[in-house]
Order: C-alpha cells, then sequence, then structure tokens
C-alpha cells in the first residue's frame, strides 16, 4: 500500500512537472499532476488484479474522464489537462525493447514487444474515444434538454 502511494506521488509530481515544459498555465499545474496521479493509480490497482491491456484501458479512460471533468470546471481546453496526464501511459519502454531486439537480431522478441506496444497504444486510444463520446452524447442531450425548456417556456409567452 505505501509503495502504491509513493507511485502514485511520484506521477502527480512526474506529471506537473512534464506540464512545466508542455507550458501549461501555472494555474492548471496541480490539475494535471491529479490527473496522471488518478490514470496511475486506476492503473496499477487494475494491473494487479487482471491485465497490463485492461489497465492501460481504464487508466485512459479514467485520465480522458478526469481531464473532462476538470475542463469543464475550470473552463479550459481538454487538451491542456489530457496530452500531460498521459505522459505515464505512453508505452514508450516497450517501443525501446522492439527496436532493441531487432537491432541485435532478434526478431521474435522484437516482434513480440512491438506487438505488445501497438496493443496497448490501441487500447489507450480506445479509453480516450470511448470517454470523449460519453462526454459527446452528455453534451448533446443537455443541449436538447435545454432546447425543449426554451421552446416550452416561449410558447408560454
Amino acid at each position: 500500500m505505501v509503495i502504491l502511494l509513493i507511485q502514485v506521488a511520484a506521477a502527480f509530481a512526474a506529471i506537473a512537472a512534464f506540464s512545466v515544459a508542455m507550458e501549461v498555465p501555472v494555474i492548471y499545474l496541480p490539475y494535471c499532476g491529479v490527473i496522471g496521479g488518478a490514470g496511475w493509480f486506476v492503473y496499477l490497482i487494475v494491473l494487479k488484479h487482471g491485465g497490463m491491456i485492461a489497465a492501460n484501458l481504464l487508466g485512459a479512460a479514467a485520465i480522458t474522464w478526469v481531464a473532462h471533468i476538470f475542463a469543464r470546471v475550470k473552463k479550459a481546453p481538454v487538451t491542456v489537462f489530457l496530452i500531460p496526464g498521459f505522459l505515464t501511459m505512453v508505452p514508450g519502454a516497450g517501443l525501446y525493447r522492439s527496436v532493441h531486439y531487432f537491432i541485435m537480431g532478434n526478431g521474435r522478441q522484437g516482434a513480440a514487444y512491438l506487438m505488445q506496444t501497438l496493443q496497448i497504444a490501441g487500447v489507450i486510444a480506445l479509453g480516450v474515444f470511448l470517454m470523449d463520446s460519453i462526454f459527446e452524447i452528455l453534451g448533446r442531450r443537455k443541449q436538447n434538454e435545454e432546447r425543449k425548456y426554451e421552446q416550452k417556456y416561449e410558447q408560454k409567452k
């Protein structure tokens, strides 16, 4: 449990520092850190009880969900929170390993790491797509309800 908290705190710090490098406005830095920490927390919990693919999918979904919430609350573009939040999820080590094994002449091992990296990248994209779609549907539903309310109000005049 202590190791989990240390890793989440490290993810918070890493994302906040990376956000500085990405020139995120200072007011949003703590929120970016929270998003990164939340995503890493979900990733670690799911990884412990499930597989790596599910952990990346749900971690990406959590990052996207929290980023959308913060974007609406702070009235900022979602990309301000979303892009830095994914630093901990990017499968860079897998890509490095695949290139390393290809260069060393072990094509089978390189292909295995490349396939795993592509799967992880795919489920991260799927997690973002699913959460973006949910927020889009909810936004349209809210707009439709507001239009119906305005139409009823207009009719009463």
